[in-house]
């Protein structure tokens, strides 16, 4: 036998056999939950499979047209075996299943990603897997759904919560999911078509209301003329591999477009541009980020302070974050400036704010908007232009609507600040325009 048993095999098997799931009657909430587990890790082939003494028996399934494979092909072998997700990026590359008729058969499986379904604790009688015919990536929240959605099938298997959960995946929550792919989908033609483009929104030092330089702003071009901002397509900026071209696109933009303006001689300070996980994460034959950003400013003939790096907390907390933490700090040692974006909206801020390489730090646009209502949101705003003063950083106010809030937040000593009061997004060509009307 070529792959482990569970210590509790005879239990195992004797629970599974109990719970009378072994039938062919489809099931249509344990068809959503693979149905759902797909959309969201965005994968073509996905199933809910039990594993009998000898078969591995697929419960529900998308993409695959086996109703059962014998156990000793099976991947969620491994799986059942502790409590933890098995993620495979590239089963040709693991030992473990190179020579697997799935991966060299028919159905060349390369990528899986299989979640044990527990029903009782430590028994484990299958999995609620994903996989793909190519290698592949699952990030954080994508695992996440996947755990929620085992622990559904696992209730679901257990014959408990039946009605909650069939309201749950009604046929309007599919519905949603599937708009979500499809707005990932268009984004991507979208990208093709050359839809996409940048607007740009000056910063200022408070104190003298000299402008310092421009945060790039990303926007789609509807054919009405009209533009849509991150939030309308949030879904498809999700998506790791329209994340990561996206992310090309804006830094190859603006860094064409601060060479614009250094030979027209418009002394503009510096583009920021937001940079998402993926394009930090380590992909085979692709440049890691800082090093695309470094060969893109020095070929633009660039000083490295024309262009800052802004991340997310969001950021440093994903999968990837080892690789985040040493391309930010190779990043500075070139002269990068990098700035911690939307401080106060996670929940491990003040962590990062020691262990990160970074030299701005980003006040998030809410806390600014309601400080002037709130004596909350005031003492953060305050506690966290304080706290950056006494780190040695810069400290930027995001979201600068009144002349209230101007006047509060140069009292308090913040240095540098954004928003509707100074000046909003504008195309490049505008720039000029709405740079006078904010003096």
């Amino acid at each position: 036998m070529a792959y482990l048993l569970p210590q509790n095999e005879r239990v195992r098997l004797d629970k599974l056999h109990s719970l009378a799931v072994l039938t062919p009657e489809d099931d249509p909430i344990l068809d959503t939950l693979v149905e759902i587990g797909c959309i969201s890790a965005k994968m073509p082939i996905g199933s809910i499979a039990l594993l009998d003494a000898e078969w591995l028996w697929f419960k529900a399934n998308r993409g695959l047209t086996e109703k059962k494979i014998p156990r000793d092909h099976a991947f969620c072998n491994y799986t059942i075996l502790d409590d933890t997700p098995l993620v495979i990026p590239d089963a040709e590359k693991d030992s473990r299943f190179s020579d697997n008729p799935f991966v060299r058969g028919k159905e060349h499986i390369r990528f899986y990603a299989g979640v044990p379904i527990e029903v009782e604790p430590g028994i484990r009688i299958g999995c609620l897997c994903v996989l793909d015919r190519k290698p592949r990536e699952l990030d954080r929240d994508a695992m996440q759904i996947l755990r929620w959605l085992a622990d559904c099938a696992a209730e679901r298997l257990r014959q408990r919560g039946n009605a909650r959960l069939l309201e749950f995946f009604s046929a309007r929550r599919r519905d949603q999911l599937k708009a979500s792919l499809k707005m990932i989908d268009a984004a991507k033609i979208a990208l093709a078509q050359n839809a996409f483009t940048l607007f740009y929104q000056p910063k200022y030092e408070l104190r003298t209301r000299r402008r310092v330089g421009f945060e790039a702003l990303l926007r789609w071009r509807q054919a009405d003329g009209s533009t849509l901002a991150p939030a309308a397509f949030a879904e498809a900026l999700d998506d790791p591999e329209f994340s990561r071209r996206i992310g090309s696109y804006v830094l190859a933009e603006a860094i064409s477009q601060a060479k614009t303006w250094q030979r027209a001689g418009f002394e503009f300070g510096h583009i920021a541009i937001n940079v998402s996980s993926s394009q930090f994460a380590n992909e085979e034959g692709k440049m890691a980020f800082a090093d695309e950003v470094m060969v893109a400013t020095k070929c633009a003939s660039l000083s490295p302070s024309r262009l800052h790096i802004e991340v997310t907390e969001g950021v440093l907390l994903s999968r990837v974050e080892n690789h985040v933490a040493k391309q930010l700090a190779q990043l500075r040692a070139t002269g990068f400036k990098v700035a911690f974006d939307d401080f106060g909206t996670g929940f491990a801020s003040l962590i990062h704010l020691k262990e990160l390489e970074y030299d701005q730090i980003k006040i998030d646009g809410s806390f600014v908007r309601a400080m002037i209502s709130s004596e909350g949101d005031m003492a953060i705003v305050k506690a966290v232009v304080g706290l950056a003063r006494n780190l040695g950083k810069e400290v930027v106010a995001e979201g600068i609507e009144t002349e209230a809030e101007l006047s509060a937040l140069i009292e308090m000593g913040c240095g540098y600040g954004q928003g509707y009061l100074l000046g909003r997004p504008t195309a490049a060509s505008g720039v000029t325009e709405v740079v006078g009307n904010a003096k």
